[in-house]
């Protein structure tokens, strides 16, 4: 018996794992460059290639099967700016102490491989927020491959905005125990604000086509990314991203409010909503 299970094209492979090797490749080379004590353990360099693989594998065999182009070039902005900030910053010196490793100095491309969860959770961001923008508004939606046709059924946008609401929640929740939050109970928390911060824009977009919200949780991603590479006394201010969560509704409300009121909402697809 076939499989009718989709398989990921050769050519999505190739750039995956082109993708992959290169990003682990300066990973390491930074490291040594840096001369980080992590690469005298193997098992810690396997770690570290692995994760490094996996951030450029990720957005760039989407970007292949897909044909959405923000998964790859985030993921080729991203790594150009990290490999900026560390040519520009001062080296790290490494010592013991009692027996544990401390360092003085910015240990950047180290933030940048240990936090591998949060580039795919901010990778899947940009796929959905593209997708959304360009299947809503027939923006050259003609090319993309391998993605519900509009118009999208209520199990796809569920199944986007739920999916990539989670997978935001579990990346911000394994920065923040990674940043040391206490106490650990609240991470739950954390997870739950992500999520629904996350989720708001994308229902907006998907159900109503509404922009302003998705344009305002650009905040997230950078607070995400500022908490990634600038070392804080406690990650606990992520908590306000659950009072954001709000703030994003009643955009979203106004925006819905006004487009309706001026005759503009129409779901910002040019087909009949599917049920």
């Amino acid at each position: 018996m076939v499989s009718s299970r989709p398989r990921l094209p050769l050519a999505s492979i190739a750039a995956g794992v082109t993708g992959g090797v290169a990003n682990a490749a300066v990973v390491l080379a930074l490291y040594a460059r840096a001369d980080y004590p992590a690469l005298e353990s193997a098992t810690a360099t396997a770690v570290l290639a692995f994760g490094a693989f996996a951030v450029g594998f990720v957005p760039l065999a989407l970007a292949v099967y897909t044909r959405l182009f923000a998964p790859a070039a985030g993921f080729v902005a991203l790594v150009a700016g990290t490999v900026s900030l560390e040519f520009t910053s001062p080296m790290p010196e490494w010592g013991t102490q009692g027996g544990a490793v401390i360092v003085d100095g910015p240990t950047h491309i180290g933030s940048y491989a240990n936090t591998w969860y949060v580039w795919l959770a901010l990778a899947a961001v940009v796929a959905a927020a593209e997708f959304g923008v360009r299947r809503q508004y027939g923006i050259a939606d003609g090319r993309l491959r391998n993605l519900p046709d509009r118009p999208l059924e209520r199990a796809d946008r569920y199944a986007i905005v739920l999916g990539t609401a989670a997978i935001v929640g579990v990346g911000t929740s394994l920065l923040v125990v990674r940043s040391g939050i206490r106490p650990s109970l609240l991470v739950p928390i954390v997870f739950g604000f992500a999520a629904a911060v996350t989720a708001v824009p994308f229902v907006a977009l998907f159900e109503d086509g509404t922009l302003l919200p998705l344009a305002l949780f650009a905040v997230v991603p950078s607070l995400l990314v500022f908490e990634v590479f600038v070392t804080t006394d406690s990650p606990v201010h992520i908590l306000l991203l659950g009072p954001y969560a709000v703030v994003l509704a009643l955009v979203w409300l106004l925006e819905r409010t006004a487009r309706q009121r001026l005759g503009g909402l129409d779901d910002g697809a040019t087909d009949e909503r599917a049920a």
